[in-house]
Order: C-alpha cells, then structure tokens, then sequence
C-alpha cells in the first residue's frame, strides 16, 4: 500500500486531526475522521474541504423534516390532538 501523501491533508471539522489522503478524495464522498470518527463529506477537492455528513447520506437532505414545521401545520389544520396519544398508552 502507497503511503498517504502529506500534501493532500484535510483537519476534521469536529476534532481538529489532521485527516491525509492517499490521493485525492471525490466531491460528496464520506469520509470518517479516525480519531473521532466523525462522519464528514467531502464539498471541495482543492483545497479539501468538508461539510458535517448526513446520517443518511448525501442525498437525504430533500427528505429532511423540520419538527418544528410540521406540528405548527397540525395545529393549523385543527389536528392538533398528538399529545393525547402518549396519554392513553399509560
């Protein structure tokens, strides 16, 4: 196995370590920080740059739900009634 070139170094962005490459990592690849194993995502290859990983990939930002949103427009519709639910189980 070739050693990891010094020169195509990238920091994590949770812990600060130095993450080197054995060549050039690709726009949207995951990456996993060996000292912390945070999952990060490549955004730019030159300099390498990353971007905090979503759980479910790359991708799954379209699908992503704002709570926040989504039980403000319950209460809008009159269905605001999801706390009961919680009530009756016990």
């Amino acid at each position: 196995m070739p050693d990891k070139n010094p020169s195509i170094m990238a920091r994590c962005l949770e812990c600060d370590s130095r993450i080197y490459f054995e060549r050039r990592p690709e726009i949207g690849q995951i990456i996993v920080c060996p000292e912390c194993e945070t999952s990060l995502e490549v955004i730019r290859t030159s300099p390498i740059r990353f971007d905090w990983a979503d759980e479910g990939g790359a991708s799954s930002g379209a699908n992503r739900i704002d709570l926040d949103e989504f039980f403000n427009e319950l209460e809008s519709e009159g269905r605001d009634d999801y706390d009961d639910y919680e009530e009756d189980e016990g």
